[in-house]
């Protein structure tokens, strides 16, 4: 694609205009124009790390982490750089040296950067690392005891960690520090919900008018609740907004976005997997005869054994979603750890969904 800017721009425009190209998602020009401007300007500290952070965007982690380090042979403090390093690193498996790099920041003296500290701590949330993920929501929380921001990533650690009362607090003073923050009114709802308040949940998640619902899972429990608490019947006019809003985020993937998910099974590792269609052909699953009993462990230590398909069963039948079917339980919990990880979960298969929650770190799969 060729790029139109004059060679007369110095490099901060170059800069300005590739930052905006990534904040509205154009990730393609941001780094076609980030190609022209180094070449006139090849030791820019800023254009490598936007180039950088667009690698990233990208997911070309190999490419991020080179333009990372050439961006500190340069200038070895950059903070940005450091953090953006150690993201690129934690993504290509080298924890030790992401960890080198983001110590680095805290001894720099970037502990009291809110925003640094935050963008480091959601990098370390992405890979499951709570301990030290916390420790960098709370370096950010002391700095800005008023951050709503860093209440609520302080509440996400905790709940993906299981400690629903840590949850509790710190969603509950993010959504006091901002009442419009609707993250943090949905968390402090999905928090109550599993404590068993109910009506004090909905309180907080009916605050999120239909349209402002981004999230599927959301809009699925103030279904749930408006029915549960209000005897609403399905077809309730009350919950037609909810109910539209749900088909919008859950629609099916048209036969294009099957295609790209299968490809990215299969470059996932997830070869072979024996789709649903395949049971039909003999009333089993290929190799039935063949398989071992499988066995999982889930957070609260219940152990679940047998084939794929009866072990997700099972989980249903012991969850508070019982009357669901089967392929609608997938769905709901693929959706729930996606707003909790942001990492997604297929519902495709019984062994697709087992597999993806083993590794956003819902469940561990023991054999």
């Amino acid at each position: 694609m060729s790029i139109n800017q004059p060679n007369s721009w110095d490099g901060d425009q170059y800069d300005a205009e590739a930052q905006r190209l990534y904040e509205v998602g154009d990730y393609d020009q941001a780094l076609d124009l980030l190609k022209h401007a180094l070449n006139q300007y090849p030791d820019s500290t800023e254009l490598l790390v936007s180039m950088g952070y667009t690698r990233l965007a990208r997911e070309e982690y190999v490419f991020a982490r080179e333009a990372f380090r050439r961006a500190l042979q340069i200038e070895g403090e950059h903070e940005e750089a450091l953090a953006g390093i150690g993201d690129a690193m934690l993504k290509l498996g080298d924890r030790a040296g992401a960890f080198r790099a983001f110590d680095r920041l805290v001894e720099l003296g970037f502990d009291h950067d809110i925003e640094i500290m935050i963008c480091v701590g959601r990098s370390l949330l992405r890979e499951n690392l709570l301990e030290r993920a916390e420790r960098f929501f709370h370096l950010a929380q002391e700095t800005d005891p008023q951050s709503p921001d860093a209440a609520l990533d302080l509440a996400f650690t905790f709940y993906r960690g299981g400690d629903l009362e840590s949850a509790l607090f710190w969603s509950r003073k993010a959504a006091k520090l901002d009442p419009h923050f609707l993250g943090a009114r949905a968390l402090y709802g999905n928090v109550l919900y599993e404590r068993g308040d109910f009506r004090g949940a909905l309180e907080q998640l009916e605050t999120i008018q239909a349209p402002n619902v981004g999230d599927p899972a959301v809009a699925w429990r103030i279904i749930e609740l408006k029915r549960r608490l209000h005897g609403l019947d399905p077809d309730s006019a009350e919950l037609q907004p909810y109910l539209a809003v749900l088909e919008e985020l859950t629609a099916d993937p048209s036969p294009e976005d099957r295609i790209l998910a299968e490809i990215e099974a299969q470059a996932a590792g997830r070869v072979g997997r024996p789709s649903l269609t395949q049971l039909d052909l003999f009333g089993r699953p290929p190799e039935a005869s063949m398989e071992v009993p499988h066995r999982v462990r889930v957070s609260n230590g219940t152990i679940y054994e047998g084939d794929w398909e009866a072990i997700v069963c099972e989980m249903r039948n012991q969850s508070d979603r019982s009357t669901l079917s089967i392929a609608d339980f997938m769905r709901f919990e693929a959706l729930r750890l996606h707003a909790m990880t942001g990492m997604t979960v297929s519902w495709e298969t019984a062994q697709a969904f087992i597999e993806d929650s083993a590794r956003v770190g819902a469940l561990a799969i023991e054999r």
